[in-house]
């Protein structure tokens, strides 16, 4: 049995080094016996029989046994194509074409035991990253930095300070709700911070609050981004459209903007200055005006700051905690100790709490962004527009290729959708190669007949430099499949079943290309009133290649 490992890993690792010519960042996606993967750059030591993956996530590659790895994919950089090494399960084992087969034989699986022996509570996910696991103590000062020891990897590694995540603990030991008692209601940091305080006064220096273990505190304004004064029983339904008229300050105001906006239990929406928090009433001010407002009929107090000056993410790696009694709090020079996170907080100072307490951990350079769905963080005031007659309009030049659009010369947007094969695809991991998004379906010949022709022009002006992505609007996977085995094209297909990706790239007709530079900024537009239109894309990839790294 043993010499049967050896075998095994010995033509694992053939193939790995015979694909590894072709590789550009995590080549290789390693599927483990419980459902978890991880990308990576694959090594295979033969002498132990064990695989090592090389993930950007990590500070050290992740070693498994070849026991625990259901299937390895090789995402071939050239088109998207994908090599496939499976288990054998029966006689009739299935290896897609162009696949070769490792086939693996083991006798008692030790992953069973070792996920009897251990409670997997925490679940890590991140690009290219799905694993069950748990996070180990680091013990002594806090360190920043999380250590990972994933289920059925042999050792654990630290997670580098670049990406970003998130790390689900489940089985908490108990719900609780913010404790409202004495008055006690949300206040949200600019930091992410949230607390449960009673607000005893509102000034001109920010808001004096009292909350557990703290006592009576001064939050200044600068630090503040929201307060609860009252409790409504229902989410408050505030409009887009009014939302966004409230945050647009007339030119009339631009060197006086209002610095609140107040939100009444029906949802009604005031921009003003607060003034003053007496014990019944909210003193606000309206331009001149100075206002009363019924302390029970204000809802929350928004600080509003100007869109330039709106607080930018952290250059610190963070980590930002959700609790289980639904406070909020990021945390800085933090440490897993004894099964505790513990580090410094904007609110709470020195903090520490008990890893079972904690619902879920962000991480990166700006936690607060992937863990809030609150609609305050999009509310930085900006300057009205200008009359046209007043504007210094641009001097737009109109591309010498394909169509002007309004995209060219910005960020590409990106999207959330899945591959042909139901799996995740980010847009933004393709920056540093030149990317092709080709929109088509079935049901349209010019597109159909725009890919076939396209491949070639790929294949001479780009080669593997180039990531081409063939984006299905609305149709299912059979059909789209179906017809890209059809015109024999090996691009990565994605599925656009809501066309929201060909909404945000204005694709009105089929077919629609869109050219991104290496920096992911889009430079060209291709429609299909575009004469000629494989002959301009040619010169369009043609002169993307040409420009500086």
């Amino acid at each position: 049995m043993n010499m049967m490992r050896i075998v095994c890993a010995v033509l694992l690792g053939l193939f790995l080094a015979s694909q590894s010519l072709f590789a550009v960042g995590p080549a290789m996606r390693v599927w483990l016996v419980d459902g978890g993967y991880i990308d990576g750059n694959l090594s295979c030591d033969a002498k132990t029989d064990h695989i090592l993956c090389d993930s950007p996530l990590f500070a050290k590659p992740l070693e498994f046994d070849v026991d625990v790895v259901q299937s390895v994919t090789k995402k071939n950089t050239i088109f998207g194509r994908r090599y496939k090494l499976r288990r054998r399960e029966s006689e009739q084992a299935e290896f897609g074409n162009p696949a070769r087969a490792i086939v693996t034989q083991s006798g008692i699986s030790a992953w069973r035991r070792l996920l009897a022996s251990r409670r997997l509570e925490m679940q890590l996910e991140s690009s290219g990253v799905d694993l069950a696991g748990w996070l180990v103590d680091r013990p002594s000062k806090p360190s920043g930095r999380l250590v990972w020891q994933t289920a059925l990897s042999e050792n654990a590694t630290a997670i580098n300070q670049g990406p970003q995540g998130k790390i689900s603990i489940g089985s908490p030991r108990r719900e609780d709700d913010l404790d409202e008692s004495d008055g006690a209601l949300p206040v949200v940091f600019r930091t992410g911070d949230i607390v449960s305080a009673a607000i005893t006064r509102i000034d001109s220096r920010g808001v004096t609050a009292r909350w557990s273990g703290q006592g009576e505190v001064l939050i200044p304004n600068a630090d503040l981004e929201s307060v609860t004064l009252t409790k409504v029983t229902k989410p408050l339904e505030v409009h887009p459209r009014d939302l966004q008229r409230m945050l647009v300050v007339p030119r009339s105001m631009k060197d006086t903007p209002p610095t609140h906006l107040v939100v009444s239990v029906t949802g009604d929406l005031l921009r003003c200055n607060v003034l003053e928090l007496k014990t019944d009433v909210l003193v606000v001010q309206v331009r001149s005006k100075t206002i009363e407002l019924p302390r029970h009929r204000v809802a929350k107090i928004v600080w509003l700051y100007p869109q330039l000056d709106s607080q930018n993410a952290s250059t610190e790696f963070l980590v930002h905690a959700v609790l289980v009694d639904h406070r909020e709090v990021t945390l800085r020079e933090f440490a897993i100790e004894e099964q505790k996170l513990m580090g410094q907080s904007r609110a709470f100072a020195e903090f520490e709490v008990p890893l079972s307490d904690v619902k879920s951990i962000y991480f990166g350079r700006d936690p607060v962004a992937q863990a809030s769905d609150r609609v305050e963080r999009d509310w930085a005031i900006q300057s009205a527009t200008l009359p046209m007659a007043y504007r210094e309009e641009p001097s737009r030049k109109a591309p010498t290729l394909g169509v002007a659009s309004e995209l060219i010369g910005k960020p590409a947007p990106d999207f959330d959708l899945q591959t042909i094969e139901r799996e995740s695809f980010d847009l933004s991991a393709l920056k540093g190669r030149v990317v092709v998004l080709d929109f088509w379906a079935s049901w349209s010949a010019p597109s159909l007949r725009g890919l076939s022709e396209f491949s070639q022009a790929i294949l001479e002006v780009g080669g593997n430099d180039v990531a081409w992505v063939a984006i299905n609007l609305e149709e299912s996977a059979a059909t789209a499949s179906r017809a890209i085995e059809r015109v024999s094209v090996d691009a990565a297909v994605v599925m656009d079943v809501n066309g929201d990706a060909a909404y945000v790239y204005k694709a009105k007709s089929l077919p629609h290309t869109v050219i991104l530079d290496r920096n992911g900024v889009v430079v060209y537009v291709i429609d299909s009133n575009t004469p000629e239109r494989l002959e301009v894309f040619r010169q369009a990839l043609q002169q993307v290649f040409t420009e500086p790294k």
